[in-house]
């Protein structure tokens, strides 16, 4: 039995996610590709689902930019500055969202740059410190200030409540020397 539009468009509401792939439409709907496509682009039309860019779409302009950034490139998670804002840890906007994957890439989508770090595949399917929130996989603090020494990124902590030095000292054992050294040092200057 086919399901119409509206059907389509309850089923996506109901995934609780607010970005879907080509792919994604595809198994939600159980169609073949050339399927998907013809009716995610009648949706379109008919301004029941939004086109982002090509092969990436949302039901509405309220998505989740992490959502999207896991999309771009999966697996990954969002990391860096980008985690730490999301968690308060950091207070400072950036229009890019950073995370972290096995491959570096960077892509614009709106006025969204997602830029994406290559880490090593032993600490990348390493999940200790990587949450999956809201649909979306994202880095604890801990895990994001971590990934921030290992590829040299500076970052502002405005929140460091909101740390947790011991799973930090826990989870740096998994990463080289270099980090684990900036990790003590952090620890010595937020610890009291």
């Amino acid at each position: 039995m086919a399901i119409n539009i509206s059907q389509r468009l309850k089923i996506l509401n109901n995934t609780k996610k607010t970005v879907f792939t080509t792919q994604d439409l595809q198994s939600i709907w159980q169609e073949n590709p050339q399927t998907t496509v013809i009716i995610a682009k009648r949706m379109v039309d008919k301004e029941l689902l939004f086109k982002l860019a090509k092969g990436y779409y949302v039901l509405n302009q309220d998505y989740n930019p992490y959502e999207l950034a896991n999309s771009i490139i999966s697996p990954s998670y969002v990391s860096f500055i980008s985690a730490l804002s999301y968690w308060d840890v950091c207070f400072q906007f950036t229009n890019t969202i950073y995370s972290v994957t096995n491959l570096n890439y960077s892509r614009k989508i709106k006025d969204t740059t997602y830029k994406y770090y290559a880490i090593k595949k032993k600490l990348f399917f390493n999940l200790e410190g990587v949450l999956i929130k809201d649909n979306i996989s994202i880095a604890t603090p801990e895990r994001a200030i971590l990934d921030s020494f290992y590829f040299g990124l500076l970052i502002n902590i405005d929140n460091a409540e909101k740390i947790n030095l011991t799973f930090l000292k826990k989870i740096s054992l998994f990463y080289p020397q270099s980090v684990q050294k900036q990790t003590k040092n952090f620890i010595k200057k937020y610890a009291s």
